[in-house]
Order: C-alpha cells, then sequence, then structure tokens
C-alpha cells in the first residue's frame, strides 16, 4: 500500500510522560483524537493506564479502539531526570510484539525522549509534545548550547546576564531550570531528540513543522460545576463551596503550590505571616510533606487565629473549577503552566511564586510580558524572601485599583484563549492540521 493511503481508522501510538502536569494536557490530546476518530495506543504506567480506563468506561473517548499498556516502572514524585530513560521496564514488543505496522504516528512527551531510534527504526514519525510554555519549549531545544555557552544557574558568571540564544533574550539562568536538567546531562540528549523529531519545528532548527495546539488545559474537563462536585460524597467539598458562597465577589486569594513539590517550610511559615499582616481573606491548599500535619509546619497557633479569614486545606480539590468561584479574585501559584492556563482562563490575576523546572521562564513571562501578574521577588533563589515581601505581593494582587490593569489584561487573555479554541480557531485550525498530517501516514488496523 503507498505512503499516504489509509486502510481503515488510523492509529497512533502515544507515550505521556506520568507527572501531573504532564499527563492532564496530553489527556486533552487523546480527547481531541478521540474527536478526530482517530484510534490510540497509551504506554504509561498502572496508575495512570486504571486512570484511562476510567475515562473510557465514563465514554470519554466515544467508541474509538482504544487500549492503555501499562510499561513504565512506578512514578516517583518527583522523577529525577537521569531516571526518565529508565522509566520503561521493558518495551511491549520485548514480551508481547507491539507491531509498528499498526500505528501511523507516535506522540511522545518531551520528556521521553530517549524513543526517537525505535520510530526510525519502525519507519513511523514521531512527534514530540511540548506540554509548557513556548519559552520553555525554545530552552529544551536549544539545550545543547545553553550547556555548551554556560547559560546555567550554577555559573555566577552568567547568572545575572541576559540569553544571547534566539528567543531567550528575556531571560537570564535565573529563570532557567535549576540543576535538575542540567547537570544530570540530560539536556543536551533532549535537545538532539527534540530537533529530530517530525514535529517540533521553530526557525532555526531542522524540523520541519510546529502545531500550535494548546492551551489545551482549558479545554473543559467534564460536564459538572464546583456545586455537582460538592455534592458528591468523599471529599468534603462542601465546606469549600459553602465558605466560598459567604464571601464577597472578587476577595479571597487562592493559594496553590502545584501537586509536585510540597512547599518549604521557610516559604509556608512567610506566606502564613504575610496572610496574618494582610488579613485577606485565603483559601490555601497546602501540600504536606510525608508525616506532618499543619500544627507543626505552619506558625503555632495560625489556623485559630485566622479561622474567621481562611481555610487551609491538604487535600484535593477541583482546581480549574474552584478558580472559576466568583468570589475568587486573585491566584497565588507556583506558576506550573496547566494551573496558569486555568487561572487566565477563570480571568483570575496572579501572584507569582516559582518554585522549580520552567516555572521561572513562566513567572518572567506572565509578570514581564503578558503583565497579568505581580511578582513575590526572591533575591537570589526560589524562597529567598521574607513575609513582608509576599504581603507587598498579596497587597497588591488583591487591591482592586492596583490590580486594575492587571485584571483588564487577564480578561483579554481569557478572551483570546477561548477564540483560539472554538471552532474555526487558530488552535483548532492547527490541530486539524495535525490530524491531516497524521492521516497522510502509511496506517493499517
Amino acid at each position: 500500500m503507498p505512503v499516504g493511503s489509509v486502510r481503515g481508522p488510523a492509529r497512533a501510538l502515544l507515550v505521556p510522560f506520568p507527572g501531573e502536569g504532564h499527563f492532564k494536557p496530553f489527556v486533552q490530546i487523546m480527547r481531541l483524537l478521540a474527536k478526530s476518530r482517530i484510534n490510540f495506543t497509551v504506554l504509561s504506567n498502572q496508575e495512570r493506564c486504571d486512570e484511562l480506563s476510567r475515562y473510557k468506561a465514563n465514554g470519554e473517548f466515544g467508541d474509538l479502539d482504544v487500549d492503555f499498556i501499562p510499561l513504565f516502572r512506578d512514578f516517583l514524585k518527583p522523577t529525577p531526570p537521569r531516571s526518565f530513560p529508565h522509566m520503561l521496564e521493558d518495551w511491549k514488543y520485548r514480551k508481547v510484539e507491539i507491531d509498528p505496522s499498526r500505528f501511523a504516528c507516535m506522540i511522545t512527551d518531551m520528556f521521553v525522549y530517549y524513543l526517537h531510534d525505535d520510530t526510525v527504526k519502525w519507519g513511523i514519525p514521531r512527534y514530540s509534545f511540548i506540554s509548557t510554555g513556548c519559552y520553555m519549549g525554545l530552552y529544551l531545544i536549544q539545550g545543547d548550547k545553553i550547556v555548551e555557552e554556560g547559560w546555567l544557574f550554577s555559573n555566577p558568571d552568567k547568572r545575572h546576564q541576559s540569553i544571547t540564544l534566539p528567543g531567550l533574550e528575556l531571560f537570564s539562568p535565573l529563570h532557567f531550570p535549576r540543576a535538575d536538567l542540567q547537570e544530570e546531562k540530560i539536556l543536551p540528549e533532549l535537545a538532539v531528540s527534540l530537533r529530530k523529531s517530525d514535529g517540533v519545528a521553530l526557525q532555526f532548527v531542522r524540523a520541519p513543522k510546529i502545531f500550535v495546539v494548546g492551551p489545551l488545559v482549558s479545554l473543559p474537563l467534564s460536564s459538572e460545576n464546583l456545586h455537582e462536585l460538592a455534592s458528591k460524597p468523599g471529599d468534603n467539598l462542601r465546606e469549600i463551596t459553602d465558605w466560598l458562597d459567604g464571601q464577597r465577589k472578587s476577595s479571597v486569594l487562592f493559594i496553590s503550590i502545584g501537586s509536585m513539590r510540597p512547599l518549604p517550610k521557610t516559604g509556608a511559615i512567610a506566606f502564613a505571616e504575610a496572610l496574618e499582616q494582610t488579613g485577606v481573606p485565603f483559601f490555601w491548599v497546602l501540600r504536606l510533606p510525608p508525616g506532618h500535619s499543619v500544627e507543626e509546619y505552619l506558625p503555632q497557633g495560625f489556623e485559630a487565629r485566622t479561622k474567621m479569614q481562611g481555610i487551609v486545606w491538604t487535600h484535593w480539590v477541583p482546581q480549574q473549577q474552584l478558580l472559576q468561584h466568583p468570589s475568587i479574585g486573585g491566584f497565588l501559584s507556583h506558576c506550573g503552566w496547566n494551573s496558569l492556563i486555568e487561572a487566565i482562563s477563570a480571568g483570575v490575576p496572579i501572584a507569582a511564586c516559582p518554585m522549580y523546572a520552567e516555572q521561572g521562564l513562566n513567572a518572567k513571562y506572565i509578570v514581564d510580558v503578558l503583565q497579568i501578574a505581580v511578582e513575590i521577588r526572591y533575591k537570589e533563589d526560589y524562597f529567598d524572601f521574607d513575609s513582608e515581601t509576599v504581603a507587598l505581593a498579596i497587597n497588591t494582587l488583591m487591591d482592586e485599583h492596583k490590580v486594575a490593569k492587571i485584571r483588564e489584561n487577564v480578561l483579554n487573555m481569557r478572551t483570546a484563549i477561548f477564540e483560539a479554541v472554538e471552532v474555526g480557531g487558530k488552535s483548532y485550525r492547527s490541530f486539524q492540521e495535525f490530524i491531516s498530517t497524521i492521516l497522510s501516514h502509511k496506517t493499517l488496523t
């Protein structure tokens, strides 16, 4: 059968990275593939395969032929980059044969960079999915140059200099990921792999095409609203919704610093002291290290003193739905990309407090370029600040006059997001182009 013909439904082989920030937008890719009648097979770990099986049982993927194969090792939080290539216990084709001729293409997360040789051997194209903002894509795709030229946080001679690599001039190594990628020697390998993939392209690299399919996380995750979720047993969300319903419009500061790593105790104390100084109503989702309690992690008596001011919550919450509650007026965030898109989609201004990974790049971008956030200024490294610095950012964010321009910018960005993803929008058209590209490859059922 000639290349470019299709016999039966097309099928893609998907290899997401199982971390929450990577996996969540990858599920949106699956939903969009399903809408386009593209069957798929997913390689992941057991936990994520079980999650996808529940989505399938609930009808998320319609009547498509989809399957989920648990190949990844158990996912550690956080997972050091040196272990990325070792997360696959064995390729399925080494145990139970995977027939590469079934697949039109492979779509891999940007961290699953080590499968390029397999796709070359199989003769199918590989598309790299960069689930973060464009600047992290620029950082990753030039990773070998970053290391060669010493644009590293660990290099004091260049730490405060503006980057001279294309597209990264806004930043210094202060905003780059720390040792996680750079000192493990992973970044150069990842950069070369991205440039070799069939679906990543920028004007200064070889790859032929880039598909701008985001922001994916802004698409509705379900038909459930916050109050419908709160009515379900098990999560005690009714306490949250009842409290939020009793607050003034745009008066509450929502604090969430991500699901991957706990907030350092010094940061938690600075946050708590700042909340008491400002008196701002707050809802704080606090991820604690194993074996710790709120009482020993926060200043003594904090919850008792602030019981009329806010809530400290240590369990899972539906963040996307909570951000859309009318009482939420600001979002203190670690600047993970998914969280930022969720906040913008809800029209909520942001206080930027990056913790790790690409979050420094994201924070710089939303503060200085998009101007939809205020900055919690640290002196040199993450969480190198005091409570007065945090209080200043909170007071600015929650002052309706000081934040008026930022709020206007957020609402304009919100409009742009939904225009991009609706039928006929830029993101919609780009994804349809991606689907057409998949269908142009030789496929078998």
